[in-house]
């Protein structure tokens, strides 16, 4: 009786392991990030990448957390922009088909770094800023597991006094854990 009992307890806690892994999914993005305002008018279109988590809270919402890396080039020589953006968010879906749309929000954290060289001389600034984004995509299902997350998403990084807006595009794929 006792084996019957530990083995139904394991059978039950494995069926609950299993359920909360098809709860979380883990996705990499690549895309460009178009700088806007005083922002564009000093550096170049940027590129780069991130690696997002979700957490589906039910079939319309997720919470997610996301890391990135993003570098633009300046307009003028030897200047470069660069931003690690730590992020947490949400997601809404529009629908539970093959396609599904979603809007999101996010906010955190981006770490900055910023270099001019001149005359043979580097110099380099770093800091950290609140940052937020607001955006829309969608999710194609290409497999069980597997999905294309593609978006586009106005990113804004406060500073002192202004801030560096971008609208990044990103495309990647979103596997189900």
């Amino acid at each position: 009786m006792k084996q019957f009992l530990s083995v139904l307890l394991l059978a039950v806690l494995f069926t609950g392991f299993i359920n909360a892994q098809s709860k979380m999914a883990f996705g990499l993005q690549a895309g460009v990030a178009i700088p806007l305002g005083d922002f564009g008018d000093g550096y170049d279109l940027g590129f780069g990448g991130q690696g997002t988590f979700a957490y589906h809270i039910n079939p319309m919402f997720d919470v997610t957390g996301s890391v990135g890396y993003l570098t633009w080039s300046g307009k003028a020589d030897g200047v470069t922009f660069s931003s690690v953006p730590v992020l947490v968010g949400v997601r809404y879906y529009f629908g539970q088909d093959q396609f599904h749309p979603y809007i999101s929000g996010e906010l955190g954290m981006h770490f900055t770094s910023s270099k001019v060289e001149f005359l043979g001389n580097s110099y380099t600034s770093s800091d950290s800023f609140f940052g937020f984004g607001v955006g829309a995509g969608f999710l194609y299902k290409l497999g069980p597991n597997l999905d294309l997350d593609v978006n586009a998403k106005f990113n804004s990084i406060s500073s002192e006094g202004s801030a560096s807006n971008y609208v990044g595009i990103m495309a990647g794929v979103l596997i189900a854990l």
